[in-house]
């Protein structure tokens, strides 16, 4: 190893021990409940995968601009529906504080779906989130057989670069009436011709149904986020670090009854939300 691997490595192990503890200061302040957002009143349980980043959650930067756009999306008469249910957070928290008024969560993992259920059942929504497994071509299907309108779904999928193979042609159909926000994982494919065309391909294919617009992360406004306003500048970006591969991207896919949106729509729609939410 030379001298530039060795900083490169020490460097990056500092600053996750760092994140890790500024996590753990404000789930003890904050008793792990979130406390800004849409997900305020949530107790964000002890995550197997993402703990160094709980504070985000709790803060209420984690993904801000899908909470954004999901703020705007929002109603108790609207069923949530997530694919690649991960820790629960958004499947079982949205409902829990009432921004959709039913849930139904699919996860491939089995430990993960376990300690959703297992989250679901200790909170006592097992009558309001419904728990499956892998979210197929067909999980439409589960959803209508509950009696459920199409129409009053919005679909959050986070599936780790299977949603280039989930989203073809006929599902898109089926979800036209839906508001669809799908994260983008097209670094993870192995193909790299695929790489360079999985986005484009799926952009495509959606807009025979759907308005498309992309939202990218990093439009944030931490400027006043009350916990951090007593903390030193590296401290506060680091706590809004979601300790990704990279800066994220999403699809979000809207119904052609609606009308398109610019992104400068967009742009103001997260700024607005994060100015409205730490100042109420």
């Amino acid at each position: 190893m030379d001298l530039l691997q060795y900083f490169d490595q020490s460097s990056m192990m500092a600053l996750k021990a760092r994140r890790h503890h500024l996590s753990t200061v404000v789930r003890r302040h904050f008793d792990s409940v979130t406390h800004y957002g849409i997900l305020k009143g949530f107790r964000v349980p002890q995550s197997e995968w993402a703990e160094l980043v709980s504070s985000a959650y709790i803060l209420g930067t984690y993904e801000v601009a899908v909470c954004a756009i999901l703020d705007t999306l929002k109603g108790g008469d609207r069923t949530f529906v997530d694919l690649g249910g991960a820790d629960g957070v958004f499947g079982v928290g949205l409902v829990e504080v009432g921004a959709f008024g039913a849930g139904v969560v699919f996860e491939l993992d089995s430990n993960r779906r376990q300690a959703i259920t297992d989250m679901v059942t200790e909170r006592g929504l097992s009558g309001k989130v419904a728990i499956h497994g892998e979210a197929t071509a067909q999980f439409p299907d589960v959803i209508v057989k509950k009696g459920t309108d199409l129409a009053e779904c919005v679909v959050l999928c986070d599936i780790e670069g299977a949603e280039f193979t989930l989203f073809q042609d006929d599902l898109l159909r089926r979800l036209s009436d839906c508001h669809v926000i799908i994260e983008l994982h097209d670094f993870l494919l192995n193909d790299p011709v695929a790489r360079e065309t999985a986005v484009g391909t799926l952009m495509r294919a959606a807009e025979r149904y759907f308005h498309v617009h992309v939202v990218k992360d990093g439009l944030r406004d931490i400027r006043n986020i009350p916990p951090l306003c007593d903390l030193s500048d590296w401290d506060s970006y680091l706590l809004c670090v979601e300790a990704r591969y990279r800066m994220m991207s999403w699809l979000w896919l809207r119904p052609r009854r609606e009308g398109p949106l610019s992104s400068k729509d967009i742009d103001a729609i997260v700024l607005d939300y994060q100015r409205r939410i730490f100042t109420e």
